[in-house]
């Protein structure tokens, strides 16, 4: 009797699961997938061709403009990323730690060795094959979504116990004094949009519109597209305008940057009102990840990544630079998803004999 329930039980998880994983909203997942695409983005503009310098926003303004709309337009990249890991909220479990360690080692050995058989790279000694882990250089949204990852906890666990104005309060205080402090150099090393301490704030935000919907973030979805928009255009002629006075205009684009926080949440928000389901969206964004990974590689980053767009922006017409970099970018993001799927393939078969190993003897044969 009890052999017959425990294999009921399975059965009526496994169906459960199927179902839920049947009806699991696509609207995020497609998310999932446009920021990575920004990533890309993004690094095709300020990090690839640098920002316009002061001498080009006077000498050449409709080129400057353009290059701080698409900065302005892509920067949300990172933050969309976070917020849509506060609105589900992170359960830590060490199956799924080990699973991130695992696609990081995983998709650096490969472009490791592809490179390695057309000669490219030389081979690794000791310290190069230790930094495979997660230390390699150019990774550094690793090492914060992980200590992310591992504080999760501890943020849930406010989340839990706080009221609704204390949530609100702690937010407020946070994100006054992250901005205050963030644009100063010398709190550079604290505040930063590159740490794990904004990550949790941008986590911590995302999981109060989940939980405490406000006239903010309950606007019609095409109020959030236009707010978006507005921001977007906003930080642009703002940086034309810091170019005609003489002004850096870097500093708009820090990712802890209000203006950036803002058009990050409203671009997120839009996506949460929009319900549709694809299976093929599904497929992909469980990948998605892996093209940050992939193409931030210090191995392929910049001599297969940067270079070609410098290049192209050099050699190309404006219409033929567009053309060739948007063919690299879908190149790249294609054959990142495609490596990704190898390794999820390698990652199950692994779960597989270790479940073979560790399962009841009544659930043999």
């Amino acid at each position: 009797m009890s052999h017959f329930f425990s294999i009921k039980v399975i059965i009526t998880e496994s169906h459960t699961m199927n179902s839920d994983k049947k009806l699991r909203d696509s609207n995020l997942e497609l998310l999932r997938i446009i920021a990575m695409l920004l990533v890309l983005m993004v690094h095709a503009g300020f990090k690839a061709l640098d920002a316009p310098t002061v001498a080009e926003v006077l000498t050449s303004p409709v080129s400057s403009f353009l290059r701080f709309l698409s900065e302005s337009l892509s920067i949300i990249c990172v933050n969309v990323f976070v917020l849509i890991t506060g609105w589900f909220g992170i359960r830590p479990k060490v199956s799924r730690f080990c699973g991130l360690v695992f696609q990081v080692m995983f998709i650096g050995l490969f472009i490791y060795l592809v490179l390695l058989l057309h000669g490219k790279v030389e081979r690794w000694g000791v310290a190069e094959w230790g930094r495979l882990l997660i230390l390699r250089r150019g990774l550094w949204f690793v090492g914060a979504y992980m200590v992310l990852y591992i504080i999760s906890p501890i943020l849930n666990a406010f989340v839990a116990t706080a009221d609704k104005k204390t949530f609100r309060n702690v937010l407020i205080a946070f994100f006054a004094i992250q901005t205050v402090y963030g644009i100063s150099s010398q709190w550079a090393f604290f505040f930063s949009g590159y740490s794990p301490l904004s990550f949790a704030g941008l986590y911590l935000l995302a999981r109060y519109m989940k939980l405490y919907p406000a006239r903010f973030s309950t606007l019609k979805k095409g109020y959030d597209a236009a707010i978006y928009f507005c921001t977007v255009l906003f930080t642009a002629s703002l940086s034309m305008v810091f170019g005609w006075v003489g002004h850096d205009a870097e500093v708009l684009y820090e990712y802890l940057s209000p203006a950036v926080i803002v058009s990050s949440v409203y671009f997120f928000l839009f996506f949460t009102k929009l319900s549709f389901h694809s299976k093929a969206v599904n497929y992909v964004a469980s990948s998605a990840f892996a093209v940050y990974l992939f193409h931030c590689d210090p191995l392929f980053f910049g001599p297969y990544y940067l270079v070609p767009i410098k290049d192209f922006y050099l050699n190309d017409s404006l219409p033929l630079f567009l053309l060739h970099t948007t063919a690299l970018i879908i190149s790249v993001f294609l054959v990142s998803i495609l490596v990704d799927k190898i390794r999820l393939f390698v990652w199950n078969r692994i779960h597989l004999l270790e479940y073979r190993k560790t399962k009841p003897a009544y659930e043999i044969g």
